[in-house]
């Protein structure tokens, strides 16, 4: 009796909380319409956020934006910037997305002015802030899609709250577990007006931790303004002329054929002895140098380069100097005759340009900025031998694995490919493939494919590979 009672109690409770999970969703729904409804916007809100990996990044902006739904064209400028680490984007900084061609346009203040009209892809990493922000989903309309988007793989609860003396729905997003985490968040609190239904503030949360890493406040949100598409343009000087131009990709598409090898008849020892191989010699790496030749395409994304590499493991630093580069799209070492290393005195990222970047001279970056890593493969400095067996330890960790012999260049070495098993998250690849050379078990060539775009990959050979060799960290000559 007292179980059957028990059990009665249970089901009342789950059908009160999925009723009130039901509840919450519809409320959320409703929201999300009156921000798709709106013409036009015209806001100023405050923007916090924050992020890193060996030092935590911290950004404080206050913005003002103009959003037109149809045709979309959004315009966002910094009136105010706090930083604690060097940011380009400063006060005065302006950025436009239009919808028409896919496209931001980027206006960078003070001296970088000089510079004219940057014009990147949204799909380029670095059109992405920190935790994921971007222009092109910045309208309070995308907002509240993506909110909505969120509720339905999250519990969500709605309830009365009071922010700064006034009313407001509170709408709780928590993400079920074993789904994937944009940016690593998995919770959202957001503030409604509960008269307008449309949103006045979000903070987002990582797993287990009770700040938000980042948060917007707007101080005001002006709706159906009747802004027209001739109301959105930079302020202030711009340079006619552009110092960044990338190669068309008639001049790089002939450098991403794929790298020859032939499938031998000769069976290839299992995979995952192969792999064990590899990572035993990973782990006698304390320095190496090798020739790097990277083929890269995702979306409209197009890549070739060559780079002579140096890396050591502790203290950890690099050096990458690009010998040759072709490529549509802006890099922070964007041509031939660019230098780029960590210096193991500070844990920065040192910089000197090729071509017209270097009348910037030595520019210095801290090691944990996020424009600097890149979940689609194109830095070559992430996928040195190390990253490669993190890779393997960690994102392609339980894949489905299968290995065969190949003539690569007219040796026999051993191919490997591992499948993700789980989830492949998107800009992230779902596939990795090794030609190993057996008698150093280490890889001549890395290929990534397995995009959410299906014709993306990233390929790398290296070549001329010298291991623990006395190598000296701030030598852009080695």
């Amino acid at each position: 009796m007292k179980k059957s009672i028990l059990g009665l109690i249970l089901l009342f409770l789950i059908s009160a909380e999925s009723a009130e999970q039901k509840k919450a969703v519809e409320q959320l729904d409703q929201a999300a319409k009156a921000a798709k409804s709106l013409n036009d916007c015209q806001v100023k809100f405050r923007l916090y956020t924050s992020s890193g990996k060996n030092q935590e990044l911290h950004l404080f902006t206050v913005e003002q934006g103009k959003y037109l739904h149809n045709p979309v064209i959004y315009y966002q400028k910094r009136l105010q910037v706090e930083a604690n680490y060097k940011e380009q984007a400063a006060e005065g900084y302006q950025g436009i997305y239009r919808g028409d061609d896919d496209m931001l346009e980027l206006l960078l203040p003070g001296g970088f002015r000089a510079l004219g009209v940057l014009k990147i892809f949204p799909e380029d990493p670095k059109a992405y802030w920190m935790n994921g922000g971007h222009l092109k989903a910045m309208a309070p309309w995308d907002l509240m899609e993506s909110f909505d988007r969120m509720a339905r793989i999250s519990r969500v609860s709605v309830l009365n709250s009071t922010l700064g003396g006034k009313q407001y729905l509170l709408f709780q997003i928590t993400q079920n577990p074993g789904t994937y985490y944009v940016a690593g968040i998995n919770r959202v609190n957001l503030f409604v007006n509960p008269q307008t239904l449309l949103p006045f503030r979000f903070e987002q949360y990582r797993p287990g931790e009770d700040k938000p890493c980042a948060w917007c406040e707007y101080e005001e949100l002006k709706a159906n303004t009747g802004l027209k598409p001739d109301d959105i343009g930079f302020e202030g000087f711009k340079s006619p002329f552009t110092m960044f131009k990338g190669y068309p990709n008639k001049d790089i598409e002939p450098h991403l054929g794929p790298i020859p090898r032939a499938k031998l008849p000769e069976p290839a020892p299992d995979s995952q002895t192969i792999l064990a191989g590899l990572n035993k010699a990973a782990d006698g790496i304390l320095s190496y140098r090798a020739n790097l030749a990277m083929r890269f395409r995702y979306k409209r994304l197009r890549l070739y380069r060559e780079d002579r590499f140096a890396y050591h493991r502790d203290p950890y630093w690099f050096i990458l100097a690009t010998t040759y580069q072709k490529a549509n799209y802006i890099l922070l070492n964007h041509s031939a005759g660019a230098v780029l290393w960590i210096d193991p005195d500070d844990n920065s990222f040192h910089i000197v340009g090729g071509g017209a970047q270097k009348i910037l001279g030595e520019v210095i970056f801290t090691s944990s900025d996020y424009k600097f890593y890149s979940p689609l493969g194109d830095n070559p400095y992430e996928v040195d031998f190390p990253h490669i067996q993190s890779l393997l330890k960690g994102y392609f960790a339980g894949g489905k694995t299968q290995a065969w012999t190949v003539d690569y260049k007219g040796k026999k070495m051993y191919e490997v490919q591992v499948i993700r098993s789980g989830e492949v998250w998107p800009r992230h690849p779902g596939a990795i493939n090794l030609i190993i050379d057996p008698m150093t078990n280490l890889p001549c060539v890395v290929e990534l494919s397995g995009y959410d775009d299906p014709r993306a990959f990233m390929a790398m050979t290296v070549d001329n590979v010298m291991v623990n060799v006395k190598i000296k960290p701030k030598n852009p000559n080695f």
